[in-house]
């Protein structure tokens, strides 16, 4: 027969090279456990549903710590008294039908639910599965990562209304209508794999097309001013010049590495950066390659616009307030005016529209998609030369020639 333990003996006992199980003759079914790394705990093994069942009772306490007052319970530091109370009432409670056990497996697992229910978490797994595929996989996450703390595991109708309120009055409507898409394809994901019924349907805005719409451009003197500041700017000035001399959108060029240029300066946008979902082929004016060719050399990795080389540039907010005090050009525009502005460029030099919609990476509409497959390479090259050129007539006007008039001598009257 097993000898009672003693508090003594519970602190003495030494690990072995295997697990150990030692019996306390002073409750029945009480064991003090010992694994090979020292750890010590309390179990209680018992019978129910006609075969035997083991529980862990809670972790061997250790020094003086006060127990709780509402008495002692599983998963707690146990002192050998306690340990010996609690198993008793876990004996108590299979004999008279319960298993202990199988309630704390079932408790564990409502908790694992609960937590895997929660905004965050099926967030967080919508975009590890989804989210590779997607072209604004950061911005998606950024719109979601607005909801998280203010609504939790609570995500109701009423409070996703009050929180894009919130949204739409500190960062302005534009994004409290991005944050609401985010949100439906998120709870449209959830419900198609879950019995979870989303509070969101499908489409609507809350912004009209008229609020969401811009049609800013840069003025001729503005440009001249951003261009020159952009000069004496480091990275965040060549990203600048870069975007109005591609007419690509920010998060592309920011994206830019060494690795995507071809010696005869052809830029490849990979389709991860591309919103078509294709490949494009962006041929380079000479203006914008020799940006590429000035920025340095760096180490730490292949991107063109960073500080290290080893991470894309995306400091844009901070940089653009301080552009912004350095050119002079405030308020209204923003970076994105920079494509708008370069598009409109490119019909000030006469370029084909059809050809400056390809320059932006605009597909062609209707049957002519399906059936013209001629790349429009050199057209483009020959559309970006004459959107460099005149950027340049913009910056560094010609000067004023005066061309004399001279007076035609009157002939003779016949």
């Amino acid at each position: 027969m097993a000898k009672p333990l003693t508090a003594i003996a519970v602190a003495k006992a030494r690990a072995g090279a295997e697990r150990r199980e030692i019996p306390d003759g002073g409750c029945r079914g009480l064991y003090l456990i010992i694994q090979p790394s020292g750890v010590k705990s309390w179990a209680a093994r018992y019978r129910a549903y006609r075969r035997s069942t083991k529980l862990t009772l809670g972790s061997v306490l250790v020094g003086a710590r006060a127990e709780s007052g509402d008495g002692p319970q599983i998963g707690a530091p146990l002192s050998l008294a306690a340990a010996r109370e609690l198993c008793a009432r876990v004996l108590r409670e299979a004999q008279a039908g319960r298993d202990p056990a199988a309630e704390k497996r079932r408790r564990r697992e409502q908790q694992h639910a609960a937590a895997a229910d929660t905004l965050e978490s099926v967030a967080e797994e919508f975009l590890r599965r989804v989210g590779p595929g997607l072209r604004t996989c950061n911005q998606r996450r950024a719109d979601l990562e607005l909801f998280y703390r203010p609504l939790g595991d609570q995500v109701r109708r009423g409070q996703i209304f009050r929180e894009l309120d919130r949204i739409a009055d500190e960062r302005g409507p534009v994004r409290a209508d991005r944050a609401l898409a985010a949100m439906k394809r998120l709870l449209s994901w959830h419900s198609e794999r879950s019995d979870y019924v989303s509070v969101l349907g499908r489409g609507g805005r809350r912004t009209s097309t008229k609020e969401r719409a811009r049609s800013r451009i840069l003025s001729d003197d503005e440009i001249r001013r951003v261009w020159l500041s952009a000069e004496r700017f480091g990275v965040f000035g060549d990203l600048l010049r870069f975007l109005l001399l591609s007419a690509v959108r920010r998060s592309e060029a920011a994206g830019l590495t060494h690795t995507e240029l071809s010696p005869d300066g052809v830029w490849t946008l990979p389709a991860a950066r591309c919103k078509s979902k294709h490949d494009r082929a962006i041929p380079l004016s000479a203006a914008a390659r020799k940006i590429v060719a000035a920025r340095p050399g760096l180490a730490g990795g292949d991107f063109v616009f960073s500080a290290t080389g080893a991470r894309a540039f995306n400091d844009f907010g901070a940089c653009k307030a301080k552009f912004d005090n350095a050119s002079g050009v405030k308020d209204t525009w923003r970076i994105h005016d920079l494509r708008r502005t370069a598009r409109t460029l490119l019909s000030r030099c006469n370029v084909r529209p059809d050809i400056a919609e390809m320059c932006l990476g605009h597909s062609i509409g209707n049957i002519r998609a399906i059936y013209d497959r001629h790349s429009f390479a050199s057209e483009m090259r020959a559309a970006f030369e004459a959107l460099a050129r005149q950027i340049e007539r913009i910056v560094h006007p010609p000067a004023d020639t005066v061309v004399p008039i001279h007076r035609a001598k009157a002939g003779r009257r016949k």
